[in-house]
């Protein structure tokens, strides 16, 4: 019943529930990495899950002035706690994706149900 209140408002707004990312081969790191200069962040791109395929960002919302990838606790508690986040925490599992806690717009594929 929960799920179905949060679906009209998701529905409500076309940019919820699309990815933003994806697979991110070595050299689209390598060239973020130069274009951003943020090389730190490949360090740990090259061991990130998008580079298996397996991993996906989903826009779920953002706070006010934030890009929906913005890990500042602002933005995550409010994706968080809007009606998209909500409605993957509560049904991802049962199409095999799992969250990443510490970033609510990033899924996992797991292979099996959870």
């Amino acid at each position: 019943a929960a799920a179905r209140a949060d679906a009209p408002a998701v529905r409500a707004d076309a940019r919820l529930m699309r990815l933003f990312s994806a697979y991110r081969s070595p050299a689209y790191d390598a060239a973020r990495c130069a274009r951003d200069g943020n090389c730190q962040g490949i360090v740990r791109a090259s061991c990130s899950p998008h580079r298996t395929g397996l991993a996906v960002d989903i826009y779920l919302g953002a706070a006010p002035g934030s890009a929906p990838d913005s890990a500042d606790d602002a933005n995550r508690l409010y994706i968080s706690r809007g009606p998209a986040y909500r409605w993957m925490a509560r049904n991802a599992g049962r199409f095999g994706f799992a969250p990443y806690a510490f970033e609510p717009w990033h899924w996992e594929w797991t292979g099996e149900p959870i």
